[in-house]
């Protein structure tokens, strides 16, 4: 389906600061868009357990605003809206009963880690985790917190008592509540599905033996769909408007300017930092993930099957709280820019970035973040990003076994940060491209929700960041490089 040239489609997009809701044409063109914000709560429990959690219902009410804002527009101008699409946070989950969508759990962000110690002698090694799954075994997706909701969480034990109980990634609670004929039983998506760590790459279902260990039964979990799938009927100004397309939200911003790119890598540095890669296998180099990033229904001959490659560095802007104690000063970008303005000329001026975890290529969290010896406020703040850039810089130099990337597409709030930017160009040695896009997750969604159409041509003014000679980033990368290794107890 390609939208007409007068219709609309409606893009959803469920993050973790915001939900935003916004009217496309089918050139890309954005005709409105209201946003809604979510409280995000953090605390560490008695057992010194990591708990980050947002509340459904104030994410559902935010949604029904901003649409009823929508509404209001099209009385004023009225247009036809033909399709709607939903992309959201991947691996925030929750519960909630069947029969009346309540939740019955908050939402557990993907940075949560309350259930770590529940993945303590798996059965399976990692390996045989990723050939099912495409990721690896980690606190952050949402088999071991569905577990710890099931075992500790008194409404969800009577649901499951009295079979009421459903349990799934935050796009299927939506759906539940605000479609109108997918009540007795909803839908989600490969790309959201793929993040609870039950979910097989090869048959794109649930996958039993993983079910069997979490002790999970089938019957709690969305049906899975694929990404086109129209999962139930959203009600807009008196019309059922299909929801027609899925996506998790970073596969879905890589469609923001169209069908991604093959040879360009694309970045996205924000509370985490994520590098993607487009593919058209499933086989990737060790350490990093393989994500569904557009499976279509396999009646849809003329779209073809893409994966992403895919890799994160988690202690990206979700490290300025800690180090902004171990400092003793607030973090803003203004002090950002005023930190990367002043020379670094430590050759061995290093740190190791454990926030959150250690992740791609090297999935550790028993390790301790620390600064090299004597280093100045100013030197940390320098130090911390370019932990981030030389870890995605190892990531990237992993990708290009699909083929030399010609360019960089950047986005995120960190990147805002002309120097990060500069940075990462005379590491990779390729050109990186800053737009001023905020948006690329609505417009991806929006692409594909319109049926790809060719005429998607959305207004971008690009900054870019030419490689330039830098040896002695190029020293600090190697000395990082070795630190690491060190580190993880490889050299000594």
């Amino acid at each position: 389906m390609v939208v007409p040239c007068n219709s609309l489609v409606l893009a959803i997009d469920q993050g973790g600061q915001s939900s935003r809701v916004a009217l496309y044409r089918h050139t890309g063109e954005r005709v409105c868009m209201f946003s809604a914000p979510c409280a995000t709560r953090t605390y560490t429990d008695e057992h010194r357990q990591v708990h980050v959690e947002q509340d459904g219902g104030e994410i559902l009410a935010g949604i029904r605003e901003c649409l009823e804002q929508i509404e209001q527009v099209l009385r004023k101008n009225p247009a036809s809206v033909i399709a709607a699409g939903f992309a959201g946070q991947g691996s925030s989950l929750l519960c909630w009963q069947s029969a009346t969508g309540a939740a019955l759990s908050p939402v557990l962000s993907w940075q949560d880690r309350r259930a770590e110690s529940l993945l303590q002698d798996f059965p399976l090694s990692q390996h045989a985790v990723q050939q099912r799954t495409g990721i690896r075994i980690s606190p952050h997706y949402g088999a071991s917190k569905m577990r710890w909701c099931l075992d500790h969480i008194d409404a969800v034990k009577s649901a499951t008592a009295s079979r009421q109980l459903m349990i799934g990634p935050i796009a299927s609670y939506l759906f539940r509540n605000l479609l109108r004929d997918n009540k007795d039983r909803t839908a989600i998506d490969p790309g959201h599905a793929q993040r609870t760590l039950l979910w097989n790459l090869s048959t794109n279902d649930w996958d039993q033996e993983l079910l069997d260990i979490f002790h999970i039964d089938k019957a709690t979990l969305p049906t899975c769909v694929w990404h086109n799938s129209v999962v139930g009927r959203l009600r807009l100004d008196g019309q059922d408007v299909p929801l027609n397309t899925c996506q998790r939200d970073q596969g879905a911003s890589l469609f923001a300017r169209g069908m991604p790119e093959a040879d360009a890598c694309y970045i996205n540095i924000g509370t985490g930092a994520f590098i993607q890669r487009v593919a058209g296998q499933c086989e990737a180099p060790a350490g990093l993930l393989v994500s569904p990033l557009w499976l279509p229904d396999p009646g849809h001959t003329s779209a073809a099957r893409l994966y992403a490659w895919e890799a994160t560095v988690n202690g990206a802007a979700a490290a300025i709280d800690w180090l902004q104690k171990d400092i003793g000063m607030a973090i803003t970008p203004a002090t950002i820019d005023s930190a990367l303005a002043t020379p670094l000329t430590k050759s061995d001026a290093c740190f190791l970035n454990a926030v959150g975890g250690l992740s791609a290529p090297y999935w550790r969290t028993d390790l301790t973040s620390r600064f090299s010896d004597a280093l100045t406020p100013v030197e940390k703040i320098q130090t911390w990003l370019e932990s981030v850039l030389f870890q995605l810089l190892v990531n990237f130099r992993l990708m290009q076994s699909l083929g030399p990337a010609k360019r960089i597409y950047i986005s995120g709030g960190l990147s805002r940060a002309d120097e990060v930017c500069q940075r990462l160009a005379d590491l990779t040695g390729v050109t990186v491209h800053r737009s001023d896009n905020t948006d690329a997750t609505l417009q991806g969604v929006a692409f594909t929700t319109a049926g790809m159409p060719e005429q998607w041509r959305p207004q971008y003014d690009d900054d870019t960041f030419v490689p330039r000679h830098n040896p002695l980033l190029h020293e600090r990368f190697i000395h990082w490089q070795d630190a690491v290794q060190v580190w993880l107890g490889n050299l000594h």
